[in-house]
């Protein structure tokens, strides 16, 4: 399901489980376009909505209007639409932070590491499959 268009949409995805049991997962639709859903445990603030910056190292994504969704008592989510160019800077430095309004939230060097596998065979994955 997505949020901001209010449908589910067929497709097939990777996902890669970190080590505070929050998880990263990039989609690709049927129709070809591509999204990232964060899976989080910490800085809950479940119907919240706010600006999303990802952080890869020095670099930032920065996506409007994000509202963080719940999945459960102790689990948040976030569902964005993402561009290949993007998938090929996570591929490069994965994810390192993430900044919700104004909390920040860390990620360890081993799940940048393990976001940046998953992104590199998710890139492929596109490149593959035009």
């Amino acid at each position: 399901m997505v949020p901001s268009i209010g449908k589910t949409l067929s497709g097939e995805y990777l996902q890669a489980n970190l080590k505070n049991g929050s998880m990263v997962r990039f989609y690709k639709t049927i129709t070809g376009k591509l999204f990232l859903k964060l899976i989080v445990t910490e800085n809950l603030y479940f119907d919240k909505t706010d600006k999303l910056e990802i952080q890869s190292g020095s670099k930032s994504f920065y996506a409007k209007d994000v509202t963080q969704l719940e999945m459960g008592k102790a689990t948040g989510y976030y569902v964005i639409e993402i561009f290949k160019n993007y998938v090929g800077t996570l591929k490069e430095d994965g994810i390192t932070g993430i900044v919700f309004g104004k909390v920040e939230t860390s990620f360890t060097r081993q799940d940048a590491s393990q976001i940046r596998q998953i992104a590199k065979c998710f890139y492929e994955s596109i490149d593959i499959k035009k």
